[in-house]
Order: structure tokens, then C-alpha cells, then sequence
């Protein structure tokens, strides 16, 4: 629905000035100054608590009053140097600032107060400035910082020790729930907090505004997901706590949500009724802002009786109302539907078109929001039932500390064995640099090394020397690359038989075909890889087939064989050393 604002009376009549006001302006401003002026000199003889009486006496009555006396307090404070007390009159200053819609000056003077009152260690006073910043951010459409907030001051809320407050702010973090469409979730909360408040001693004095605000809230998500019974039940509760003469503000806001209940009865006449009397309490009051709400539901009502003309009208003022004091209101896009539905039927096409065009562009937008912090919401907020809080969870907390201590030593052992495995890993990387380095030697160095061998072992099978010999022109050409290189295409280019081939392998080279050739292969592998920057960037696959493997598996496995490393960690490490 809505939240009860106060508007800056000041900044809206500003707008309708007609030239010769902006002339005597400054003449009537200055005679302000002068008043405002006396008015603070007849303040000089008040002690700090009579200022505060006066400030409690007026904030609501005469909001700019308040002000005056919160500042008369602050700065007598700051005079006697009592940080305690300049803290708490500058919390009321901040205070009356966003009653004005003053929120940019607001959450200064808060930073201010969180400065002072975390010197301090004053949890209370941390509480309510983290909630009122919280309201601030949440009233100029910044739900992020909102919810930012919202979370220090149930932080503070509960080293406070009291209930209330705790109540307080998780009706808070539900309503920004509730207006990004997670209904289950903020009704779970508000339901919680409605059972805490019920166990609250009847004479704490704030008990039945926060019950009030709690039903009312309930009666409100419910009416959004269309349950009206649930939502009667509980709008009911909040009239009947709610009295007309003690809680001007809940009496309406439970009054607006009866005629949302009426509209949907389908008793369009009762809604539009309920809506009027809501209407002219907040012309009463000059908060003009909140007569958004009751227009669009007289909109409604009126499109459903068949009055589109009239229908159209209120559904124009809703959106005028929007504009003029920068609302977020959450039914704006349902507006641009009916006065899309109201034009159509009055058989304005163009402006039905222009009105489904902001439907459109709204919904978009509106979707992707509610996805982004609803995604906060549930990784930084899950709901933790507020009774668990407030009492001794007992035996479920041995339990809890049990499982968290046996996923602890399991989350150290693993860190454990990560580090032992990468330092294994890292040590095997260097051992495998220095065998590189050998297969980088000059190849005379390599031929003399295999001459030095095959002298203590003399061959005088001239067809096993011409095989030994066919090899190394194999190998010096490369041939091993090829995909189709298999023992018997070997054997035919060699011109012998695949038996006496692989005996050859077997007896001089001291491995099977099959390994020999892989061994080439990955060897190769490992100094171009070491060396070719570009190839380093190719996939695994790709790798697999430069080096003559078809398939990136067949490759990995063979490389991990001879390496004790996989390939791809291997590429890992040649980056990091580059970097470093």
C-alpha cells in the first residue's frame, strides 16, 4: 500500500509562485529570519530537558516547530560539551528533517549521530539512527542501502535486549520483501513478530502501534496475493486496536486497506466511499502524497462501475500525484494498465497505446529490480525465526555447535591436504623443467649419449642398425606427430615386419610401441608448450591433435602418466612463472 509521509509543505508551494511572490520573497524570508531569530533568543533561558519537551510537544503538531527546539537542544549541548546529550538532539534533528522529506540533510546529521553515539557505545541510540537512515534511503527508492542499514540496526536491536525493537526492523526488512513480490517470506516475518508482540507486558507503551503496524502490514501482503478473508482477519484486528481518535495515521491506513477489501468484493460503491473519507483526512492534513492511493483504488472502482471518463480522470491525478512528489508507488504499473483499459473503451487508441508502452517499460524494469535484491535478500537475510532469536535455542544449539565444530575440522583437513597437494604438485613442476632442459640439449650431445649405450651393448645385426638408425631419422623428422602413425604404418616405412619392429623397441629402446610413441609425443609436447606462448592458448583438444593424439582425453591420460600432472596445470604454472 503505502507509508504515511509527511511532505515539504515549503518546496511544494514554491512551484506555484507567480512572479510577483518571487519578488517579495526575499522580503518575506527575511522577515522569517527575523521571527525565527526571535523565536531562538526566547529559547537562550531553556534548560536541554525543556527543549526536549517542547520538540516531543510539537513533531507532530508543527513539524518545522520541532525543528527549531531539536536545534536549540544541539547546540546547548555542544556548548556544555555532552556528547551523550548532542547526540540524541542531533538524532532529533535528523529526525524532524526526514518528517520534512529533508533526506539528503537527514542522512548527514545521522552519519553524525552514528559517529557519535558508536563512541559512546550507546546501542540504542546505533539502533534507531541505522533504522531512520534505513527509512531514509528506503523513501527515495534506494533499497539497497536500505536493506544495508536495516541489517546494522537489527544488529544493534538486539544487543538492546528488547523485543520491541527487534519487531520493529524485521517489520522493516519485511516490507521491503513485501514490495519486491517475496510475499511467503515477509509474511513468515511478520507473523513471527506478531507472536513476540503478543508476549509483550500490555502496559509498554509502543506495543500497540507495533501490533497495529504488524496487522495492518499482514492485511496489506494478503490483500497482494489475493486472499481477502486472511486479509479482512487481520484489517480487522488493526481497526479494532486502531481507534480513530488515538491512531489517526494506522485508522486510515486500516481504513485504505477496507476498501481494497471492499474492491475486491467486487463492492465497487462501498470502495469508492471508504476512499473518499480517506481523502479527506490527508487534505485535512495537507499530506497530498498519500492521496495516491485512494484515487487509484476510486480509479478502479469507477472503470469496474463503467465510468471510464471519470475512471480516467483519478487514474490521471494518481499518476500526477506520482510524478509531483517523486513516489515509488508499487501500484504504478497497474495505473498505466487501467488507463489504458479506460482509454480503449473510450475509444482513445493513442493515448491507450501510449499508456501500454509505460506498462511495458515499467514491468521490464520492475522485474529485473525485484530479481537483483530479492537474490541479496536470500543470500544476506535468511529469516531466522525471531523467537530463536530472543530465546535459548537449548538443545539445538549443542547440536549446531557439534556439526559446525565437525564441518570445521573437515574444512581445515581439506585445506590441509589442498596446500600438501599443491606443494607436491609445484615441486613435480620443477622436476619436470629440469628434464625438459635435457630434452632441449643439442642433438649431437643426445647421439653420443645412445653411442656410449649401445657400445657396451654391440650390435652386430646389420637389420637391427638399420632399424636403429631409421628411428632416429623417425624421430628427428617428427613422424610421431602424425594421427596415422601406428606400428604397422612404422614397420612398412621402415621396411620390415611389425614383429621384428616391436622386438627392436622392446630389447633397444626398453618399452613397448605404444609407449615409445607416447613418450615422443608428450616430450614434444612439453618444450613446445614450454616455449609457444600461442599454443599454450589453444584448447586441450586442439593441444591433443598438434601433438597427434585424436581425442583430448587419450592425450590427458598419457600426459598425466608420464608427468604425474595434467596437462592443463602444466599450461597453468608456465603462466604464472611468465607473470612472476
Amino acid at each position: 500500500m503505502y507509508r504515511p509521509i509527511q511532505p515539504n509543505i515549503l518546496r511544494m508551494h514554491l512551484k506555484k509562485l507567480s512572479s510577483l511572490q518571487l519578488y517579495l520573497l526575499p522580503i518575506i524570508l527575511l522577515f522569517c529570519s527575523l521571527s525565527l531569530n526571535g523565536q531562538t533568543d526566547s529559547l537562550k533561558g531553556k534548560s536541554y530537558k525543556e527543549l526536549l519537551s517542547l520538540y516531543d510537544a510539537t513533531f507532530y503538531k508543527n513539524t518545522s516547530q520541532a525543528e527549531i527546539y531539536a536545534i536549540a537542544a544541539y547546540k546547548l549541548a555542544k556548548k556544555e560539551d555532552n556528547k551523550a546529550q548532542m547526540a540524541w538532539a542531533k538524532y532529533n534533528v535528523a529526525h524532524v528533517k526526514y518528517a520534512l522529506l529533508l533526506y539528503d540533510e537527514s542522512i548527514k546529521d545521522l552519519e553524525e549521530v552514528i559517529h557519535l553515539a558508536t563512541e559512546l557505545n550507546d546501542n540504542l541510540l546505533l539502533y534507531k539512527s541505522y533504522s531512520l537512515k534505513g527509512n531514509n534511503y528506503f523513501d527515495i527508492n534506494r533499497n539497497n542501502e536500505s536493506f544495508d542499514n536495516y541489517l546494522n540496526a537489527k544488529k544493534y536491536a538486539k544487543l538492546t535486549k528488547n523485543p520491541l525493537n527487534l519487531s520493529i526492523i524485521n517489520i522493516n526488512i519485511s516490507f521491503i520483501k513485501k514490495i519486491h513480490k517475496d510475499y511467503e517470506e515477509a509474511i513468515n516475518i511478520l507473523l513471527e513478530s506478531l507472536d513476540i508482540l503478543q508476549k509483550v507486558d500490555n502496559s509498554e507503551k509502543r506495543k500497540a502501534e507495533n501490533e497495529c503496524t504488524v496487522l495492518m502490514q499482514l492485511a496489506d501482503t494478503y490483500l497482494r496475493i489475493n486472499q481477502t478473508k486472511k486479509a479482512q482477519q487481520y484489517n480487522d484486528l488493526a481497526l479494532n486496536l486502531a481507534t480513530k481518535e488515538e491512531f489517526h495515521d494506522a485508522y486510515n491506513w486500516a481504513l485504505m486497506s477496507k476498501s481494497i477489501i471492499e474492491y475486491q468484493n467486487k463492492n465497487f460503491a462501498q470502495s469508492i466511499d471508504i476512499c473518499r473519507e480517506v481523502e479527506k483526512y490527508y487534505k485535512s492534513k495537507n499530506e497530498l502524497s498519500n492521496l495516491a492511493t485512494p484515487y487509484f483504488y476510486i480509479g478502479k472502482s469507477l472503470y469496474e462501475l463503467g465510468k471510464n471518463t471519470q475512471a480516467t480522470e483519478y487514474l490521471e491525478k494518481t499518476i500526477a500525484i506520482c510524478d509531483e512528489f517523486n513516489l515509488d508507488f508499487q501500484e504504478k504499473k497497474e495505473v498505466y494498465r487501467y488507463l489504458r483499459l479506460s482509454h480503449s473503451a473510450l475509444g482513445n487508441f493513442k493515448k491507450a497505446n501510449q499508456y501500454a508502452n509505460k506498462f511495458y517499460e515499467l514491468d521490464r524494469r520492475i522485474d529485473s529490480l525485484d530479481i537483483s535484491l530479492n537474490n541479496r535478500l536470500h543470500k544476506e537475510h535468511d529469516i531466522i525465526p525471531l523467537k530463536e532469536e530472543i530465546q535459548s535455542l537449548g538443545e539445538n544449539n549443542k547440536y549446531l555447535y557439534s556439526v559446525s565444530a565437525f564441518l570445521l575440522i573437515l574444512l581445515i583437513g581439506f585445506y590441509l591436504w589442498y596446500r600438501q597437494k599443491q606443494k607436491r604438485n609445484k615441486k613435480r613442476f620443477q622436476e619436470l623443467l629440469v628434464t625438459i632442459e635435457k630434452l632441449e640439449r643439442p642433438k649431437e650431445k643426445i647421439i653420443s649419449e645412445t653411442e656410449v649405450k649401445e657400445a657396451t651393448n654391440t650390435i652386430t645385426d646389420e637389420n637391427v642398425l638399420q632399424i636403429l638408425q631409421d628411428l632416429e631419422t623417425f624421430e628427428e623428422k617428427k613422424l610421431y606427430l602424425r594421427q596415422d602413425c601406428t606400428l604397422g604404418n612404422v614397420a612398412k616405412k621402415l621396411k620390415t615386419n611389425t614383429t621384428y619392429l616391436s622386438n627392436v623397441i622392446n630389447t633397444y629402446k626398453e618399452k613397448s610401441f605404444k609407449s615409445y610413441l607416447s613418450e615422443l609425443r608428450i616430450n614434444d609436447a612439453l618444450i613446445q608448450l614450454k616455449n609457444d606462448s600461442k599454443l599454450r592458448s589453444y584448447t586441450i583438444k586442439a593441444i591433443a591433435e598438434e601433438f597427434g593424439f585424436k581425442r583430448a582425453e587419450t592425450f590427458s591420460k598419457a600426459f598425466k602418466a608420464q608427468t604425474n600432472m595434467l596437462p592443463s596445470y602444466y599450461i597453468k604454472s608456465l603462466e604464472k612463472q611468465r607473470v612472476t
